[in-house]
């Protein structure tokens, strides 16, 4: 199996939330990106998946809708299940299976015979939530590829800072200078909004295993650069 090229995929998530209308919640943005690389035909984002705070970010289509609301009615299903266990869940509606009964064959009745699978987010120890795809037909996506995707996307939609760099404690991301420095000047690079620039630093901090202090010192310092070149690869 070719080894998980991280930065290729994290330069591809920030490429296509830079370019999608930039009108559009983040959090569309990401399931859209998502369905971009990997392929699908809807997607669907919801963070504490089982618990009584449970919210939806994002259904990107009617048939993303219905299913994550079969799968809250019902109580089963694979997102259900991805939370829980914190690992990809696949169900083939096009095929009779014996898993998840009741919301299979409500799902039948409700969207078709579908594939759907469900990737944690999480970019801490805890999963933060779940990202469900639903196609057509197809391979399913490289679980590995697909996890390191919604483990970026969970990154980018935190609002607490990930590591352990002591300076954290000093207050907000937003208050320090060093990032708000490389904010400014990937929202320059990329032309989206400081937000989001700042959700793709969060991402690539956790993707590449460093702190937000050191991407932005990087950025600064211009050894990381998120823009495009001719070719259309980001430089990150």
């Amino acid at each position: 199996m070719a080894q998980l090229d991280r930065p290729r995929l994290l330069a591809k998530l920030a490429r296509l939330v830079a370019t999608e209308t930039v009108d559009r919640p983040l959090e569309v943005r990401l399931c859209l990106a998502f369905l971009s690389i990997l392929g699908g035909e809807g997607a669907a984002l919801t963070l504490a998946y089982n618990q009584p705070e449970r919210v939806t970010l994002c259904t990107t289509d009617d048939t993303a809708a219905r299913l994550e609301d079969l799968q809250e009615v019902l109580g089963e299903g694979p997102g259900q299940a991805a939370y829980s266990s914190g690992e990809l869940t696949v169900v083939d509606l096009r095929e009779s299976t014996q898993r998840w009964p009741l919301f299979a064959e409500a799902a039948r009745q409700a969207v078709g015979p579908v594939l759907l699978y469900a990737v944690p987010l999480r970019p801490t120890h805890d999963v933060l939530g779940v990202l469900t795809v639903h196609r057509q037909g197809g391979p399913l996506p490289e679980p590995e590829e697909a996890t390191f995707l919604g483990d970026a996307i969970g990154a980018a939609l935190l609002r607490e800072p990930i590591g352990q760099d002591p300076n954290f404690a000093a207050g907000p991301w937003s208050t320090r200078a060093v990032i708000h420095q490389a904010t400014g000047m990937v929202t320059a690079q990329l032309r989206i909004s400081p937000a989001d620039a700042l959700a793709l630093l969060r991402a690539h901090a956790y993707t590449h295993e460093v702190t937000l202090a050191e991407v932005a010192d990087e950025i600064v310092q211009r050894r990381l650069n998120f823009s495009t070149d001719d070719d259309g690869e980001s430089e990150i």
